[in-house]
């Protein structure tokens, strides 16, 4: 899918930005990586994939809420934090890349995870939180 095809479709679309919403989603992103961390040692490696991803989604979302972008697709954040944020690139196709894994950490009838992919997920749910938060920080 390419961005201009989210945007006709309606899984993105244009409306006013909001910084306190934005503001919010960190918060929903660090809570969520907090769940993850305190799931890791109860080796409960799905929820901590899932919450890690949930994390890097709402950090994501904060872009979007502050840009005045409604999504309504998980796979088009990814394409536009790459079209409008270069500089974000590799951490739009980190979080593309934890969209499937959580998918499949879901859906997937003989998918296991190991402590390590869970740890991993964790750890790069951190610094994708980080990054998010300072390029926000630097627009504000």
């Amino acid at each position: 899918m390419k961005i201009d095809e989210c945007f006709r479709s309606g899984l993105l679309r244009r409306t006013s930005p909001d910084m306190e919403n934005a503001k919010r989603s960190l918060t929903l992103s660090m809570n969520n990586i907090e769940d993850a961390a305190e799931n890791l040692p109860l080796h409960r490696y799905r929820v901590v994939v899932v919450s890690s991803y949930t994390a890097m989604f709402h950090a994501a979302r904060a872009i979007l809420f502050k840009d005045g972008i409604k999504k309504r697709s998980h796979e088009c954040i990814p394409l536009y934090i790459k079209e409008h944020y270069r500089d974000l690139e590799r951490y739009a196709n980190i979080l593309d890349a934890y969209r499937r894994l959580r998918h499949n950490a879901i859906y997937g009838l003989d998918f296991v995870l190991d402590h390590a992919e869970a740890q991993a997920s964790l750890e790069t749910a951190k610094d994708f939180l980080e990054k998010i938060k300072s390029v926000i920080n630097k627009i504000e």
